[in-house]
């Protein structure tokens, strides 16, 4: 088996997590840095150590989802102590840790995993796995700068794909409006640079769907076990 999909199947982190930790030094087999991806390993008889610790085959997985509020990070911990989603499932099993990231200020629907292929499966980019949210922006975007958002927009991490961009509703007084728009990739901060692109920034940021599941009535702040058949079906996509 490779090395990394031995490590992200005992649970630890994530494929791509675990290839950055390879390449930085912090695996072992036999006692032994591998520093390139890839590396073959007899799950039978070899000693793998990551980060210091032995690597263990997993036996449990676990699946949730979390309604994420605004005001924490999504990381396993923070150096400046502030409040990190993992605040959140302190009663669950330390192996498990967030699938992608929401920023600080975004508040919804976020998964959590022990199960390495299970999270590099949902976050590879050639999966194309749709991603939906409402955002409230400033002000009223014409028609116009609506569209150029649905054909793509060049935000600093590059130019965006086609996004789906529904308009809900303007606020009473007229100075905000709610949109649906449903994207595939995971640039950093994407939603929030495409209407910053458009000169309409957003006020609130909430995730209501990934792939085939979604948030629902979960209440903020609250998470739960995803069924067997919701996972199944994610991993169909």
């Amino acid at each position: 088996m490779r090395l990394e999909k031995y490590i992200a199947t005992s649970g630890i982190a994530s494929r791509r997590a675990v290839k950055k930790s390879i390449r930085a030094g912090a695996v072992t087999v036999n006692g032994e840095p591998v520093l390139v991806p890839g590396h073959p390993i007899d799950v039978e008889t070899d000693s793998v150590e990551f980060e210091g610790k032995r690597v263990e085959p997993l036996t449990e997985r676990i699946y949730l989802m979390l309604n994420k509020p605004a005001g924490y990070i999504t990381t396993r911990s923070d150096q400046r102590e502030r409040p990190t989603v993992m605040d959140l499932v302190a009663d669950l099993s330390d192996t498990i840790y967030p699938v992608g990231r929401l920023d600080l200020e975004t508040d919804g629907l976020l998964l959590f995993t022990n199960d390495g292929n299970f999270a590099y499966r949902l976050l590879h980019p050639s999966h194309e796995i749709e991603k939906t949210y409402i955002a409230w922006v400033q002000g009223v975007p014409h028609d116009d700068a609506i569209q150029r958002l649905r054909q793509g927009v060049t935000i600093p991490s590059g130019k965006t794909a086609p996004a789906k961009v529904k308009r809900l509703k303007i606020s009473r007084d007229g100075k905000s409006t709610a949109f649906e728009v449903t994207i595939h990739e995971g640039k950093k901060r994407q939603v929030r640079m495409m209407f910053k692109t458009i000169k309409h920034p957003v006020i609130r940021l909430r995730r209501t769907r990934i792939g085939t599941l979604k948030l629902g009535n979960l209440p903020s702040g609250a998470y739960r076990i995803l069924t067997s058949e919701e996972v199944s079906e994610l991993l169909m996509l």
